[in-house]
Formats: C-alpha cells, structure tokens, sequence
C-alpha cells in the first residue's frame, strides 16, 4: 500500500510540473465554460470504470459540486436499455456514436474518458461530433492512444498503471467540475 501512496504522489508531483498537462486541463476548461455559454451541453462517454466516472461528472453538473445551484446541463451517453438496443443491432463500437448523432448540437462538447485511449466506441463518437463541428476533449492515460489525434484538447495521464490513471482522472474531473461552477455562480 505504500508503493501506491508513493506512486500517486510521485505522479501528482511530476504533472504539477507539466505545463503541457497543466495546459491541457485550463484549457478543457475553457472550452466547458464557453459550450455552457452558448446554450450548450456537456455529453460524457466511456468503459467500464471510466464510464462511472462519466456519470459522475455529469452528476456533479446537474447535482451540484461544492455547493447548491442550478444545474448544469450534461448527459451521459449510457443508458441500460438504449446502450443495450445500440449494441445488439449496430454493434458495440456505436453505443456512443448513435447518441452524439441523435442528441449533438455544435454548441454541445463530447467529453471522453479512456485509461488506454484507444476505445472504439469512443473513438468512433469522437468521429460522429467532429462531423457536428462538436468539441473533443479527451481524457486518457498511457500515451494518448489513438483518442488524442481526435481530441481538440487531449488530457493525458502519462502512466501505464490504469488504477492511478484513474485516481487521475477523478482529481481532473473535480477540478474542472469545481471551477466551472465557481465561473457560472460565484462571480
């Protein structure tokens, strides 16, 4: 168990340090708060243990995150029956694909979370929103995998221990989520 904690920290100490991944992160901000800005909408998408933290970032914008306000508007793209419906007459790799084309709007962002960054269903959702002139971003691990060339903004964990990629990911989604609800209601 002290491996972990000493990994989780070296990782946080080295990403501190990376202004590429610091970049990244204000810059996926930047872009969630002008979306929200111009009416549009937050879509999340992933597997597995990705795919809940999806849900919970959406949970955090139309919940609340630090404090009570109006919610913000996101949807995860998994839902038991349609998930289900899309996967035994399309495929699996459309589950995600077939939500961005029937609920994506140009204002709207995809957001997609991926520990390898090479999840077909994602890559191929990403493909769906950049034909709707939708905004990428991508939240990855390892290298970026094939998600990141898609991404208009590619937030990369670069550590090959999936675990700590995603202890990774939740801190970046709960920064984001807290800043852009500190943007929307404490001015």
């Amino acid at each position: 168990m002290l491996e972990k904690i000493k990994n989780s920290k070296n990782l946080l100490n080295q990403l501190q340090k990376d202004s590429i991944f610091l970049e990244s992160v204000e810059n996926a901000r930047q872009i969630i708060v002008e979306s929200l800005e111009n009416k549009g909408k937050l879509m999340t998408c992933g597997n597995g243990g990705s795919a809940t933290q999806a849900s919970h970032m959406v949970g955090e914008f139309v919940g609340c995150f630090a404090f009570d306000r109006p919610p913000l508007p996101a949807i995860s793209l998994f839902d038991l029956a349609t998930t289900t419906a899309v996967g035994n007459d399309y495929g699996y790799n459309d589950i995600f694909s077939r939500f961005v084309d029937s609920l994506g709007n140009e204002n709207d962002i995809l957001f997609s979370i991926s520990t390898s960054g090479n999840s077909e269903n994602c890559l191929k959702a990403m493909k769906s929103a950049k034909k709707k002139n939708i905004k990428n971003i991508a939240l990855l691990g390892k290298d970026g995998g094939k998600m990141k060339d898609l991404a208009d903004v590619a937030i990369i964990v670069p550590s090959n221990d999936t675990p700590l990629i995603q202890e990774t990911h939740l801190m970046v989604i709960h920064w984001l989520c807290e800043e852009v609800e500190k943007y929307f209601f404490r001015k």
